[in-house]
């Protein structure tokens, strides 16, 4: 192998007659790196999107929600999380109460999503007291509020402001069925990283929430934290099959989230479908490069051949030729993608508007996996495309080449 990879360098690196396979050949290798570029940082993209979602979401959502079958609510909810946490690979389980509200700061109203929730549990389960940018989950009692920094912007309320929910359900007064409503005070502001959520989530303690929806003592469901996120469907079953009886129901944050998670794995094929034609429109740059080369040291093959050298030995020279070409692309393209992911990952490089995308910039994740396979891709590709050069190279017959010579 080491003579026929001599001649193979020896045939890349000599300059030729034609100066016009020299360009060929450099450009084969330019459409390789950026194919190679371009699909990881493209992989890496959709990579960056994905875990910034999924850590983003499973900050401020359960992994796991039990629902109450009918419309009544779960009571004896501080038992029943008791006794979910004793299920193996439950980590901690939590209750709460969730209602649509009008939120009013006297200068602004919008309609929220409350939740209701025991400020000491709820601390286990989800990333609010990380997230909260003012003020502390400490300092929450009965009758505080946590509300999203976008939120807070939005109606011009600051921390120790206070702010009026009114509620959907009612309570009767001498002048018929009203509202109900309560005021709090905001004592802590928090910022997720999704816009959506930082816009639309206000906190509150669970018996607040239960007084304003006009309910007894029962939970809407209860929130679990597992230790397997991709486990979360069979530890469900678990739970219910354990504390749930016929009383409760499950669903996990693969179901809750299943449409913006497909989404991404679709566009992930796209892309390396759709990129992935630069590298196969450098491969086709490869079979030219190797064609025209066999017709140009159709003489050199017959003298090798007629010195002893078999028509495996031509055949490898030529195959080794088109994997350089290719290796040579992937390295570059490697090193010039997994450089722009760092960069542009580090210093936020694209900006995006928070309130289109929920997110503020580009993140780039370019795995270590995903490079390899589009290396080690790019790579076979290349060869495959010096087959038939290499096998044309093969047949050729000495004593014909050298007739004319």
């Amino acid at each position: 192998m080491k003579f026929e990879f001599l001649v193979a360098v020896r045939y890349l690196k000599a300059k030729r007659k034609q100066a016009v396979i020299s360009l060929i050949t450099v450009i084969s290798i330019v459409g390789v790196a950026a194919g190679v570029a371009s699909l990881i940082i493209a992989l890496a993209i959709n990579a960056g999107f994905r875990e910034d979602l999924q850590k983003k979401l499973l900050g401020t959502q359960a992994h796991i929600s039990l629902l109450p079958k009918g419309h009544e609510g779960i009571p004896n909810y501080i038992q029943v999380a008791k006794e979910v946490d004793n299920v193996p690979g439950v980590v901690v389980a939590a209750p709460a109460v969730f209602q649509t509200v009008l939120l009013s700061s006297g200068i602004q109203n919008q309609g929220v999503f409350l939740k209701g929730i025991v400020p000491e549990m709820e601390s286990k389960i989800s990333a609010l007291s990380d997230n909260i940018v003012e003020g502390s989950i400490k300092d929450f009692d009965d009758d505080s509020i946590i509300i999203g920094k976008e939120l807070a912007a939005s109606l011009g309320t600051y921390k120790g402001d206070h702010v009026k929910v009114l509620s959907a359900a009612t309570r009767l007064t001498p002048l018929g069925g009203v509202p109900r409503s309560r005021t709090f005070e905001v004592k802590a502001l928090f910022s997720s990283g999704l816009y959506d959520y930082d816009k639309m989530w206000v906190y509150v303690s669970i018996g607040a929430a239960q007084r304003l929806m006009g309910v007894g003592d029962v939970a809407s469901l209860i929130e679990v934290k597992i230790d397997d996120l991709y486990q979360s469907k069979a530890i469900g079953q678990k739970i219910i099959n354990t504390v749930g009886g016929n009383t409760l129901e499950f669903t996990d944050w693969m179901t809750m989230n299943q449409a913006i998670f497909q989404a991404l794995s679709l566009e992930r094929h796209v892309m390396f479908i759709t990129i992935g034609l630069i590298v196969l429109v450098a491969a086709l740059n490869i079979v030219a490069t190797l064609i025209m080369m066999v017709l140009e040291k159709t003489r050199d093959i017959a003298i090798l051949m007629s010195m002893g050298a078999t028509r495996e030995n031509v055949r490898r020279i030529f195959v080794l030729q088109g994997v350089v070409i290719g290796i040579v692309g992937t390295i570059f393209g490697v090193i010039i993608g997994q450089t722009v992911c760092y960069f542009a990952d580090k210093y936020h490089l694209i900006s995006l508007a928070p309130d289109v995308y929920t997110i503020a910039y580009v993140p780039f994740k370019a795995a270590p996996l995903d490079s390899a396979i589009v290396a080690v891709s790019a790579i076979l590709i290349s060869f495959l495309a010096t087959l038939y050069p290499s096998a044309a190279a093969s047949k050729l017959q000495p004593v014909e080449a050298l007739r004319y010579e």
